[in-house]
């Protein structure tokens, strides 16, 4: 029997152990794609105590509590519908929201002992381990020994967000953002700290998604920031495409779209004009205008980032809201969503077909929520130059999910052009996702050593784990020119 989380902890085979311990783990962490709040880590002020920096923002965490049986008062209570965290006068003052908050912690290490197999219990303990240097399983024995001390140290100021990140070797991260922002707090970062840079993401979810009743005001509001009068849908995209050039000023690389329903169906200039009109004017479009007006808005969109510089992150195939009632009475965002099972390879291959048959150089990642969908969006990526099948994503992200995404990648694409892991999260204690990613891609690699099924050159399977682990998103996502 094995002592859990060990240094060898995943590594099964020596091989995986060298390439972990000598090529991996010490890898500093460029972070693609996450939902950081760039405003927490502008100001960098303490996270609180343990339960705000575990649980705060944190809806795998959220998800898990539900499913157990946990009140929702200790799930989501004490957040503000708009994701804000309520004041302690909100809640009763500091002596209520301190017992609160303990009961709160309480709940989820009860919740935890029932995760047997889930990637929680990895990540929980990861998380303790790695930030607070705690090597014992947290149970309700010991449960106030270690809130008291990660509470100790969470009040040091090496604690803080920038400490946190710092402490991660977290190098470089994305985080994702609407075209309308002003950007004020990652160029606040830029200006005061630099042993990571802060990068925005170009996300325009709400000028792309016509069925949304924000639609109308969204457009509006981006006319009357671009300072022009919109007479076509052409001049919508010309002014998102001068707000990429903002956010490219600031540091961006990167953009960032989620298709979560039929998002293409062939449409002429005239067509999609038509349609873009009648939704700036409130009205209901019909599934097949919808799907005409994304694939283009799409598309024309795909062509700016190739000229620009960006990469284009495509995320497909999430089921988002479906507790109405809870949605109503606590906000998105608060792990209340599940797997969109729509066939889309078409859709997807004709969108991709137009952008790089007019931008050859364009650079592409694509990520599927539902499994079934692995090997479809894989072959796809491989079909076009610098188009990558992405990490595992979301509900994925656990221990099967990765190894069977690594294993599509290696049996489509050369494994050795893989970007790595990315933690796609809110919370600034997730970082030890990319150990559990590393740990999981060295098992995977010595594995095949193991069962001869590929040679040991340990300098070459080295290089190859290193440029997985960081340089091979610095090189793609080309941030070192900028």
């Amino acid at each position: 029997m094995k002592n859990f989380l060990d240094e060898n902890f995943i590594l099964q085979s020596e091989a995986a152990q060298i390439l972990y311990h000598k090529y991996a783990e010490n890898q500093p962490i460029f972070d693609f794609h996450n939902h950081l709040p760039p405003q927490e880590i502008y100001e960098n002020k303490s996270l609180g105590n343990l339960a705000n920096a575990w649980l705060d923002h944190d809806h795998y965490k959220w998800r898990a509590m539900r499913a157990a049986g946990v009140s929702e008062e200790l799930i989501t209570g004490h957040i503000r519908k708009d994701g804000s965290v309520k004041s302690d006068q909100e809640r009763g003052g500091a002596e209520a929201v301190a017992k609160a908050d303990y009961e709160r912690y309480l709940a989820f290490v009860r919740t935890l002992q029932l995760c047997v197999g889930n990637p929680l219990y990895h990540w929980s303990h990861l998380e303790l381990k790695r930030y607070f240097g705690i090597t014992e399983a947290v149970t309700e024995k010991n449960a106030r020994q270690i809130w008291d001390k990660c509470n100790q140290l969470l009040a040091k100021p090496e604690y803080s967000p920038r400490g946190l990140l710092e402490k991660m070797g977290v190098r470089e991260l994305c985080t994702t953002d609407d075209p309308l922002d002003s950007l004020e707090y990652h160029k606040k970062i830029a200006g005061d700290w630099k042993n990571c840079k802060v990068r925005p993401s170009f996300r325009p979810d709400l000028a792309i998604n016509a069925e949304s009743p924000a639609f109308p005001d969204y457009i509006s509001r981006l006319q009357e920031m671009d300072g022009t009068k919109f007479k076509s849908i052409s001049d919508m995209i010309s002014a998102l495409g001068r707000r990429m050039d903002f956010f490219k000023a600031n540091g961006s690389l990167v953009s960032d779209h989620s298709l979560e329903n039929d998002f293409y169906l062939p449409a002429s200039y005239d067509d999609v004009n038509c349609i873009f009109e009648k939704a700036w004017n409130g009205k209901k479009l019909s599934h097949e205008e919808l799907a005409k007006y994304k694939g283009w808005v799409l598309i024309e969109l795909g062509k700016l980032y190739a000229q620009k510089g960006f990469v284009m992150q495509i995320h497909i195939g999430a089921l988002r809201d479906q507790n109405a009632a809870l949605l109503e009475a606590s906000g998105k965002n608060i792990g209340e969503d599940s797997l969109q099972d729509f066939n889309f390879a078409p859709q997807i291959g004709a969108v991709l077909n137009a952008i790089y048959s007019a931008e050859p150089d364009a650079r592409t990642i694509l990520y599927n929520l539902n499994p079934k969908d692995n090997e479809a969006l894989a072959t796809m990526a491989a079909n076009f130059r610098n188009c990558q099948f992405g990490p595992a994503w979301w509900f994925n992200d656990h221990k099967d999910g990765i190894e069977e995404q690594i294993r599509v990648y290696s049996r489509t694409a050369p494994l050795g052009r893989y970007v790595g892991m990315l933690t796609d999260s809110r919370s600034f204690l997730s970082y030890p996702r990319h150990e559990y990613f590393r740990r999981i891609l060295c098992n995977y690699v010595g594995g095949l050593v193991e069962n001869g099924e590929f040679p040991w050159q340990e300098e070459s399977l080295g290089q190859l784990v290193k440029n997985i682990c960081y340089q091979n998103a610095v090189d793609f996502f080309a941030s070192d020119k900028s």
